[in-house]
């Protein structure tokens, strides 16, 4: 798997050059929230997501919000639920106003404001840490790394800030560990990171779903299937994060993604594919086997990503709020019509 910085250095470029393929975006005060009595009951129900005790089923984008632009064209396209990239969680603002970050040099707009602009139109928000000050968590085992103290002091704060709003899910790190064998990787280790980070949000008062990734940087369901069911035990509305690059997209077909689906299912693991394109390492893959087998099986997919500029092949729109199609497959027009396979789905 590509080492996520030249995903990063493409998503940040255009993002502090356009907003984020929003409306262009300056600086400007915090939007306050929405009132709490309209939020959906959501929650994981054995291995299915539900609001108010019903199945449902959240797809979406990944988005670069925190740094400027809005979700306005989101449902549009049926957009039903965003993952937001925090790239710096050290200089990250949860709450007021715009600040400037010295160590990324950009603007970060604050959590509260993206989750209210999401939440006007009627996104579900997942806050996703991506790095940390200036470095990426990529690849990296939690607990072993020396700021991993104040790293899950400010996912309390976060946690402590929307423990009261089921709309918003927090991601515990995004992609950790290397591949299976490397860097002192064990299920072990993975295991006892999870716990502590699901916990650490836990002890905050929070009750929302947390979003728990796999390992191998977030491709490898393995340790989810084998210890999987040790981390469910005594805790709730755990949703589990799966990114769909190489280890599903290459080679697969319909049938065996759907074999895989129903293994986690069998192990009472509720799952969500939080981050797919044609587009990883390099090589073009094939995302229809897994969108087909989404829809067959109800599962959300969570595309990477929410951006106006073909010139990026990950991104899903062109400049002019047209679905992206230009040199990567129709990624724009497959996805999309994904999206609105999944939302016209009987609930």
């Amino acid at each position: 798997m590509m080492h996520l910085s030249a995903r990063f250095q493409i998503a940040l470029t255009a993002a502090l050059l356009s907003g984020c393929g929003g409306a262009r975006d300056t600086p400007t005060a915090t939007i306050p929230p929405t009132a709490t009595p309209a939020l959906p009951a959501l929650a994981i129900m054995g291995a299915t997501i539900t609001n108010n005790g019903r199945p449902v089923t959240f797809a979406g984008a990944n988005a670069l919000h925190v740094y400027g632009g809005n979700s306005k064209a989101m449902p549009g396209w049926r957009v039903g639920i965003v993952r937001e990239f925090i790239r710096n969680l050290k200089d990250q603002p949860i709450t007021g106003a715009v600040i400037y970050s010295t160590t990324s040099k950009a603007y970060f707009h604050s959590l509260r404001s993206v989750v209210a602009e999401n939440r006007r139109n009627g996104l579900v928000t997942v806050l996703c840490p991506f790095g940390w000050d200036t470095l990426e968590v990529l690849g990296l085992n939690p607990s072993q790394q020396p700021f991993y103290a104040e790293f899950k002091a400010r996912m309390r704060a976060i946690a402590a800030e929307f423990r009261d709003e089921p709309d918003v899910w927090l991601e515990v790190w995004n992609e950790p560990y290397w591949w299976e064998g490397g860097r002192g990787y064990s299920d072990a280790l993975w295991l006892s990171d999870m716990q502590d980070m699901v916990d650490n949000i836990r002890v905050a008062g929070n009750r929302n779903i947390v979003l728990v990734p796999g390992s191998q940087t977030g491709q490898s369901e393995r340790v989810i299937l084998s210890q999987g069911p040790a981390l469910l035990a005594g805790r709730s509305n755990i949703l589990f994060d799966i990114h769909a690059y190489e280890s599903w997209l290459l080679g697969a077909s319909q049938t065996a993604i759907v074999a895989r689906i129903a293994a986690l299912k069998a192990v009472g693991a509720a799952i969500i594919f939080g981050e797919t394109s044609p587009f990883n390492s390099g090589v073009q893959m094939d995302v229809q086997p897994l969108l087909n087998a989404a829809v067959a099986e109800r599962i959300g997919v969570v595309a990477w990503l929410w951006k106006d500029d073909e010139s990026d092949r990950t991104a899903l729109r062109t400049a002019g709020g047209l679905p992206n199609d230009v040199n990567n497959g129709r990624w724009g027009s497959t996805f999309r019509t994904y999206l609105q396979q999944i939302a016209t789905l009987p609930q």
